[in-house]
């Protein structure tokens, strides 16, 4: 079940042969609702964001009821959103499709992680865009170092759902996933699938979602200042009609009216090719 809610950094294009110039426009990003300090500019920004590049889908992570309703009021007349009927926690993510281009094929489905101490869950959605079949997935990854066992169960069975659906439909799957790259590789990823930034060249400058050198939102009070890739999207499968065409990092211009930035995380836009042949 569901609830109805409702410039951008130089690009690194990796463009193969035989690939379409029309393209799936996807923006991730955690807008950090749990900050309650400019809530109202920082979210307003989010959505001129979205209503100036409008990407086909968006996944939001730490949407807030607040928050929600700033997304209803400012995108409801281009995009449907979907949030699950009855959240496990106070924040939550969100998936938004572009009402002009994605066609929506089914009901929102949401698999609550049975051991998250955290109210976690997953959404997925059935849309075409197209004539491609595409299972939007996206989730809010259990938080912080401790918690990485059960981060690692989660991420495996969102990998479990995008191997059965290989076959029939592309998976996109992403968001604030909290990954460290050695849980991505004791959990191991499926066969045919990619991670969007590794398959557009892996591009140093585009890598950390989540950076406190160079975000300060958060006023990190400790001498060491981490940077890390906690936000992933991945695609399953990698041989299909759909492929990367570049993957670039957005949100990191202060707003002129409160200083900050959109969010302590960078969002995530991404690019995919239509295989034409």
């Amino acid at each position: 079940m569901c609830s109805r809610i409702i410039q951008c950094s130089k690009k690194r294009i990796i463009m193969a042969k035989g690939i379409s110039s029309h393209s799936l426009k996807v923006l991730s990003w955690n807008i950090d609702g749990l900050d309650g300090k400019d809530i109202q500019d920082r979210t307003e920004s989010v959505c001129d964001f979205i209503a100036a590049n409008q990407p086909d889908v968006v996944y939001l992570q730490e949407v807030v009821s607040k928050t929600m309703g700033i997304i209803g009021s400012k995108l409801d007349s281009s995009y449907e959103g979907y949030t699950a009927h009855s959240p496990p926690a106070h924040y939550y993510p969100a998936i938004l499709v572009r009402k002009s281009s994605i066609q929506v094929q089914g009901s929102l489905e949401c698999l609550n992680f049975p051991h998250s101490c955290m109210g976690r869950h997953l959404l997925q959605l059935p849309v075409k865009f197209s004539d491609l079949e595409i299972q939007l997935m996206t989730s809010h990854l259990e938080s912080m170092k401790d918690y990485g066992r059960e981060r690692k169960d989660q991420l495996r069975s969102a990998f479990e759902i995008m191997t059965k659906l290989q076959a029939s439909k592309i998976c996109i799957f992403g968001g604030d996933l909290n990954l460290r790259d050695n849980e991505v590789r004791n959990v191991g990823l499926p066969k045919k699938t990619v991670d969007v930034w590794e398959a557009c060249g892996s591009v140093e400058e585009e890598k950390y979602t989540w950076d406190v050198s160079a975000n300060d939102n958060l006023n990190w009070p400790y001498g060491n200042k981490p940077k890390l890739r906690f936000d992933r999207v991945y695609l399953s499968p990698s041989d299909g009609k759909l492929r990367p065409k570049s993957f670039s990092l957005v949100g990191k211009e202060r707003l002129p009216r409160c200083g900050r930035f959109p969010s302590d995380h960078w969002g995530l836009w991404m690019e995919f090719g239509v295989e034409t042949q």
